[in-house]
Parts: structure tokens; sequence; C-alpha cells
């Protein structure tokens, strides 16, 4: 993953995009190949129309909300179902942090989801990572792609950071062994070529607070299993 001046550029891209997202297989719905260019559920083209999300949709991300702490979920389809955990630290003073960690976690994912024509994330990140996270969005291997499948979190925690003051770094386990990475223009599934541990891994946002809201400053690369023993499938 990506830091301000910690880490290589292009680690949190190659964790959280590259090889798909956090998916359980039995919620997957199938992705069929319309005549024309595929319109992921959910996208408005800019003709106007789409696929709206399902109601099904819908009322899972509303109940994820009242679990979750108000979180702001994005518009995805009826072909993506997410589970974020309802954890919340025992430091009140620490639970604005993680909400803002899950809301940047939920609409970076929707970026991809989009093929990065979508940047509601950026309104969680400041400093030199947001430059380095739209460089790594930008590349052809997210700008032609969407995904399927159900993505989940797990393992949550939020502690100090060692080395910022101030700041509180917010980390869950990611397992992507079911998702599905799509063509943008056929809706056909890419093969998946990751190697299995790779699927699942550890990743950890540092969290500072800026003019009075908790952002993203930095990323730390992420920690795959079994490295990560705490991610395990």
């Amino acid at each position: 993953m990506l830091t301000t001046g910690r880490l290589t550029p292009g680690l949190l891209i190659r964790g959280l995009l590259t090889t798909g997202l956090l998916i359980t297989g039995g919620l997957l719905t199938g992705c069929s190949t319309p005549p024309t260019t595929f319109r992921p559920a959910g996208v408005t083209t800019p003709d106007g129309t789409g696929s709206p999300a399902s109601p099904a949709s819908s009322a899972h991300h509303m109940a994820g909300q009242a679990a979750t702490g108000s979180l702001t979920w994005p518009p995805f389809g009826g072909n993506v179902h997410i589970f974020m955990p309802g954890w919340l630290p025992a430091d009140r003073g620490e639970v604005p942090a993680v909400v803002a960690a899950k809301n940047f976690l939920l609409a970076f994912l929707y970026a991809e989801y989009r093929g990065n024509q979508d940047d509601r994330w950026t309104r969680y990140v400041s400093g030199d990572v947001l430059a380095a996270l739209k460089a790594n969005l930008s590349g052809p291997s997210v700008t032609t792609e969407s995904f399927t499948g159900a993505i989940s979190f797990s393992h949550m925690r939020a502690y100090p950071d060692p080395t910022t003051t101030g700041a509180i770094d917010v980390s869950e386990c990611f397992d992507t062994s079911a998702s599905h990475n799509t063509s943008l223009a056929t809706g056909k599934i890419i093969p998946d070529r990751i190697p299995a541990d790779q699927h699942y891994y550890r990743n950890t946002d540092v969290m500072a607070r800026k003019n009075g809201q908790w952002n993203v400053v930095s990323v730390y690369p992420v920690v795959y299993y079994p490295r990560a023993p705490e991610c395990r499938p």
C-alpha cells in the first residue's frame, strides 16, 4: 500500500484492487454478457441509462449502516455484497477515525467497481498519499475493469501509530479468494492468476485529524497470509 515517504507507490492498489476484492462465494451473482458495452449495476452512463441497485442490495446496505455507525454506502449494484464489521473501538476518541477508515474503504472499492469513474473516496484522504492513490487508480488494470462478488472485512483493530503523533492506525483483514474481476467492455470474468495466499491479507490505513476531520494520510504495505495469521482463510 501507499504512504507518504514510507512505501513504494503501487502496493495499495495491488492489495485492494489487483488481487480483487474481499468476497464470500455463497452470495456471488452471475455476470451475464450483454450485447453492447457492459454496465455494472448501479452505474449510470453518460446517456443517463444504467442498471439501478437492487432493492435487496439497498436493504443490505441500510442494515450495515445501522450496525456500523452511520457509514456512507456507495450505490453498489445487486451483483456486489459488502460485509463491514459493526466493531468500534472501546476508546470513544478512536471511533471517528475508525468510521472514517471504513468509509474510505467502501468509497475506494466503489472507485474500482466503477473503473475509476467515481472520486468520492478523495474526501477521506489528504497529503501526498492522495496523488499516489490517484495515480494507481488511473492504471488500465483499474480503468478497464469492474468486479462482482461478496466483499468482506474482518479482524478490525485501532491503535496509536508508532511514528506519527496523534495518528490512529486502523487495520483489517481482506479475503479475496472468491472475488471476480470483470471486463468493463464485455462483463466477462477475467481469469484469476493471483497466488492463493495473496487472496488473504491485512491492510492498515494511518488516520490523522485534519481541520476537524479524520483522513487517511498514509497506508502501510499489505501483509499477506501466513505473515498475517489473523487473516487465515
